[in-house]
């Protein structure tokens, strides 16, 4: 994933997270963890975010509508260490205030899992990359 993306695949990545995606803190089997998700009726939208990143997954869903939607909805969710590659290339080069929501929700999840005494991977995330602007 993103070894082979092009620079014009790789900006567009950013204006579609800029612009759509979410970055959440889910709890899954009470253990906290972060994911990028992007939820849309549009399946084409996803499927043009896995190409652009040469992403080898796929969308979940169909599932049930929710919000304002009264189309069912796809999801494509990334994490772990897919999430942190994205991360890296991303944050760097988005010009919207949700390059801050990144670095509090990695923030809040550090928090949580200290605070249910949890240990587990946690992945380098270049904060030199953050901090260039």
């Amino acid at each position: 994933m993103l070894l082979d993306a092009t620079q014009e695949d790789i900006d567009w990545f950013v204006g579609t997270v800029d612009n759509f995606g979410s970055i959440e803190i889910i709890r899954k089997n009470k253990n906290p963890t972060l994911i990028l998700k992007f939820k849309t009726p549009y399946l084409d939208k996803l499927l043009a975010i896995c190409d652009a990143l040469q992403y080898a997954g796929s969308p979940s869903g169909p599932k049930k509508p929710s919000g304002d939607s009264v189309q069912p909805q796809y999801e494509l969710v990334f994490r772990g260490q897919n999430l942190a590659m994205i991360e890296n290339i991303v944050v760097p080069r988005m010009r919207t205030g949700k390059r801050e929501v990144f670095a509090k929700r990695r923030a809040e999840l550090h928090g949580m899992r200290k605070s249910l005494g949890l240990n587990g991977p946690q992945y380098f995330i270049d904060a030199a990359a953050e901090t260039a602007t």
